[in-house]
């Protein structure tokens, strides 16, 4: 293929967090060459496009179009069930969907990347810095004596304040917010005033990419600049690389259509799709290519292997009604109808509020360093495990039950999640078509591992043991959905409690690992330390597939700045 003035010079696949940064940057720091970003939805950036409210955070992900709606295979250690596995579709990708919160993540998890990749821009002070590229943090303007101060506690030079990406706290707090930090606090866990200075650890507020009432995504803070060099087209799904002479020299669409490249295709469609992409253009694992029939290109083993996510459970208490009265914002309501347009008016009223701060906590458990299952871990993993950043499990409290509603009259519920930090079991993401159409099947093998029981079953118990402080005691009235015992009393028994949890386990949608960057050697790396696919000219992979390890946080600040970094190791290599 001859380069030509027709042709981008760079076609990145995908524009999530890592794909809109990664393009948006390098149009920006290349300007002599042009960009294509194709993203395979048709939503979140169109003039006409229902815009989403903060208040949506939490069921965002059943916007029409806006969701591929994937699901796992049946999962072994939650017998058999099946679990939502949504990813986004559209531009923003899954910061279209997502429940909108901010995190840097532990620095000793960054040092230990860094570390391991020989990789100096993934150590906690050069990550900071991309952090605080792409923040526009809003500080709250609490005075000191305002109670709500004591929760937060981020000094204006730890965050950027002229990024692309707004992130932030809510001025106006729901009215269980503070009762349910005094609580976390009489239970004995401290308060931590800023969950992204590197030790997340305690329990404090996170904040939320989110301005003014509104939802703010990778669409809005990095494909808004109008850049002559950046083409954006969606409605365009990939199927395959283009390869001559061994180089990838451009994609092909699911119709067959083709677009070529003169210099680079760069993948960026997410943990689940960039493998899938791979696979059908013959990299990956050659004997799984060859039963599909598609000629091997590169054989390499670590193609859809290594996927990790945190998972997650509900323990869920229906509230006495004289504490906390049910909202009238209900779908369909008058009411809400009323406050939306409201919002959209002036940026006021109950929209601000309502569903916009999240109680998170990080917290670390000694039982759970006590046990067998904790001792069989290789030793390097013990090691990190017991850093003082690292967190053993993620708590929050004061959503909303995301479950259908049970039949009666509206109640308030107490609800409280566990997320699993440091997820041990490894799944994979493999082909069942050589068919660009048809989804890949992924098996996260979600609670298959010994030690991510006993971390939940752990955490289990710290939830029930919180929601018995008195004074969130005196708030309940009955279990709605928590582990009880035969006799359906509330039980901390561990079999209870693991039987509770394969009807409860859910995925949080942190996939990951699936493309893993590694060093010279490593037989299951799939890209190097530039993001390169190894063995394979022309062609990158920009997203959380690369991550080896997942971090112990809510990733989408991470997918942001891994587009960041390889927009920057684009740039050294290209720039005249």
């Amino acid at each position: 293929m001859a380069e030509t003035q027709q042709n981008p010079d760079f076609i990145v696949v995908g524009a999530g967090p890592s794909g809109a940064a990664l393009a948006s940057r390098l149009a920006e720091y290349l300007p002599q060459k042009r960009v294509l970003l194709l993203e395979a939805g048709t939503g979140g950036g169109k003039e006409g496009d229902k815009k989403l409210a903060l208040f949506d955070r939490y069921s965002a992900f059943r916007t029409p179009g806006l969701n591929y709606g994937y699901q796992s295979t049946p999962q072994v250690g939650l017998d058999g069930a099946v679990v939502d596995y949504s990813r986004g579709k559209g531009l923003g990708g899954t910061s279209l969907i997502n429940f909108l919160l901010y995190n840097r993540g532990p620095r000793d998890d960054w040092t230990r990347l860094s570390n391991s990749l020989s990789l100096p821009s993934l150590s906690w002070p050069a990550i900071s810095r991309t952090f605080s590229a792409i923040e526009a943090f809003a500080h709250p303007s609490f005075p000191p004596s305002d109670p709500r101060a004591q929760y937060i506690a981020t000094a204006a030079n730890d965050h950027g304040t002229s990024g692309p990406l707004h992130v932030g706290f809510q001025e106006e707090w729901e009215d269980f917010v503070e009762p349910l930090m005094r609580g976390a606090s009489e239970f004995g866990w401290k308060v931590n005033g800023d969950l992204n200075s590197g030790d997340p650890i305690g329990v404090g507020l996170c904040p939320a990419t989110a301005r003014g009432g509104w939802r703010v995504g990778a669409q809005e803070a990095y494909l808004r600049g109008g850049r002559t060099n950046l083409e954006v087209r969606t409605g365009w799904g990939v199927g395959r690389v283009l390869v001559e002479g061994g180089r990838v020299v451009g994609v092909e669409g699911l119709e067959g259509e083709k677009i070529f490249a003169n210099n680079e295709v760069i993948l960026s469609a997410g943990a689940l799709d960039s493998p899938k992409i791979l696979l059908l253009s013959g990299i990956g694992p050659a004997a799984h290519l060859e039963s599909f029939s598609i000629p091997v290109l590169k054989d390499l083993p670590g193609v859809g292997q290594n996927l990790q996510d945190h998972c997650h459970f509900p323990v869920s208490m229906t509230l006495k009604d004289s504490v906390r009265k049910p909202n009238n914002l209900k779908p369909g309501s008058d009411a809400l109808a009323a406050a939306r347009a409201q919002l959209a008016k002036d940026g006021t009223g109950p929209l601000t509020s309502v569903n916009g701060n999240y109680i998170m906590g990080f917290l670390k458990e000694e039982a759970v360093y006590a046990s067998p299952e904790f001792a069989a871990l290789d030793e390097p993993t013990r090691t990190h495990l017991l850093k003082p950043t690292v967190p053993t499990w993620e708590f929050s409290t004061g959503l909303p039950v995301l479950g259908p509603p049970r039949p009666g009259p509206p109640r308030q519920y107490l609800n409280s999640l566990a997320v699993l930090m440091n997820p041990q079991s490894r799944g994979s993401v493999t082909l069942q078509s050589a068919d660009p159409a048809i989804s890949a099947l992924f098996n996260p093998n979600l609670l298959t591992h010994p030690y991510d029981r006993r971390v939940l079953i752990t955490a289990a118990k710290r939830i029930l043991a919180f929601h018995a402080t008195p004074s969130i005691a005196a708030t309940i009235e009955t279990p709605y959905s928590a582990p009880v015992n035969a006799a359906g009393e509330l039980s901390e028994d561990d079999d209870d409690i693991l039987a509770f949890l394969k009807k409860g386990v859910k995925s949080t949608w942190h996939m990951s690992g699936t493309c893993k960057m590694g060093v010279e050697g490593d037989e299951g790396a799939v890209v190097d330390t530039e993001f390169k696919v190894k063995g394979v000219e022309g062609l990158r992979v920009v997203d959380l597939s690369v991550l080896p390890l997942l971090v112990n946080a809510h990733p989408v600040a991470t997918a942001y700045a891994l587009g960041e970094i390889a927009a920057r190791v684009l740039e050294s290599q290209y720039a005249v």
